[in-house]
């Protein structure tokens, strides 16, 4: 779950006076040409990871997109997260596990009545990826590279006690992939992700033309820079906050469709804790499943974090990140990979055991590695606390570099990558949080983009 989640527009306001409809006519008729002339200037962190600011207050919701009102680009406009898909996940995240699997010891998520309605969920942030599940060469050699625009959901409520964020999220993942290629000895059914880069390509001059409107001051009259440390985004903030929203909402719409979407992923709570991780995957017949966990038994597919008890990391999962990358691992391959195969670290090597403060920062480091760790190697568990576990032990020369310190993790508890963590021990309204992790994967994403994507 490391990678852990974008959409492109046409921006609005060339002329005050347009709605913003008509502006993206207007954009989309006359771009193409001004780039042909004119290179786009390549594109920073913000641009690509898009953070919403947590609502404080009913009046902020206007400032978010809410799932239910995205649509794919079609005559006759489908919600891009169904009716269907959206049961799926909801019924996927409470009872993740198949008849007859044994008990982990993992509890179950449980959602209020309020969360199991799709009116409740908003996109908190926004991925733009050119390739997951990473972009090294040994990654992309053994599993393909499939683009993606992740959303990051989480739901909003407003109740007799006021609005509220609840400690709940879910990664919408929408691909764009050509026929892949077969899978390499071993490691079906994962066949190797052939990308659509020309569908790519087209998000990508559509991101950095809505960067240059912002910077123009094409939205609310103010102008607005992208540059610099991963934060809430500059452009969703003050006077540009609701047309770049449109604008946002726009793009997304634009290049995505229902089709597209075949991966999610939901983390819930038991209330008031602990946290649990569950993967899904469409596939024929079945529709969207529950995946095993590719660090676990090749059985189970939740995995929890708790506060409570001598054991916080459950089931404790068996990584396979300091071996040479191999597209080998338990989801779903039969045989999975077995453990005694396997070689590899994670946050639970130290949060449930008493270690030197040196091995702790090694085992972060290595989870903080893109061309080492990736989904498919290493639990989603390390991925979510890499960041806040150091942080809370006040780990010498542990450092967090590309992210403004506003939204680093504040406490131990805080399993948010990239979204909006409210803290039930220490209330308070939620904090934008981005991780780390979500700062080296968004490093490697632009680096890629800019010289491998961008104006060609």
């Amino acid at each position: 779950m490391a990678k852990g989640e974008i959409r492109r527009s046409k921006l609005g306001r060339l002329f005050a006076s347009l709605p913003v409809a008509g502006l993206i006519v207007a954009l989309t008729s006359g771009a193409g040409a001004a780039r042909a002339e004119t290179p786009s200037k390549p594109l920073s962190a913000n641009d690509v990871s898009i953070l919403f600011p947590p609502p404080k207050a009913p009046a902020d919701l206007v400032n978010l997109i809410a799932v239910s009102d995205l649509t794919g680009p079609t005559e006759a406009p489908q919600r891009l997260f169904s009716g269907e898909d959206f049961a799926r996940f909801i019924a996927n995240a409470e009872n993740p596990e198949r008849d007859g699997v044994p008990d982990s010891g993992a509890r179950r998520i449980q959602l209020p009545d309020v969360v199991k309605k799709i009116d409740a969920w908003f996109v908190a942030g926004i991925r733009i990826d050119p390739g997951a599940p990473g972009l090294s060469a040994d990654v992309i050699a053994q599993f393909g590279r499939q683009p993606q625009i992740r959303l990051i959901i989480q739901p909003v409520t407003n109740g007799p006690q006021g609005l509220k964020v609840h400690d709940t999220a879910g990664h919408l993942i929408f691909s764009f992939n050509l026929e892949p290629d077969p899978p390499l000895d071993g490691c079906a059914p994962f066949p190797r992700f052939k990308p659509d880069d020309v569908a790519f390509r087209a998000i990508v001059r559509d991101v950095a033309s809505l960067r240059d409107q912002l910077a123009a001051g094409k939205f609310g009259n103010v102008k607005v820079s992208t540059a610099g440390d991963m934060n809430v985004h500059p452009g969703l903030v003050g006077a540009s906050a609701k047309p770049f929203r449109d604008a946002v909402k726009a793009l997304l719409e634009k290049h995505l469709s229902p089709k597209r979407l075949n991966t999610m992923a939901v983390m819930g709570i038991s209330p008031p804790e602990p946290w649990v991780f569950v993967s899904m995957l469409r596939v024929p017949q079945a529709g969207l499943i529950p995946v095993p966990g590719p660090t676990l038994d090749g059985v189970h597919a939740a995995q929890m974090f708790s506060i409570l008890g001598e054991t916080h990391v459950v089931p404790r999962p068996a990584t396979n990140n300091q071996n040479p990358t191999t597209c080998r691992h338990a989801a779903l391959q039969n045989p999975p990979l077995a453990l005694a195969n396997r070689k590899g670290v994670s946050t639970a090597d130290f949060i449930d055991a008493n270690v030197p403060n040196s091995q702790v920062l090694e085992i972060v480091n290595v989870i903080a590695d893109t061309k080492k760790s990736h989904f498919f190697n290493t639990d989603c568990v390390s991925c979510h606390t890499e960041t806040a576990q150091p942080l809370a032990r006040k780990l010498q020369g542990f450092a967090v570099r590309g992210v403004n310190r506003a939204v680093l993790p504040k406490e131990d508890w805080n399993v948010r990558n990239f979204g909006w963590f409210p803290s039930f021990l220490h209330g308070g309204p939620a904090a934008a949080t981005i991780t780390r992790r979500a700062a080296t994967e968004t490093t490697e994403v632009v680096t890629f983009i800019n010289s491998q994507l961008l104006n060609k």
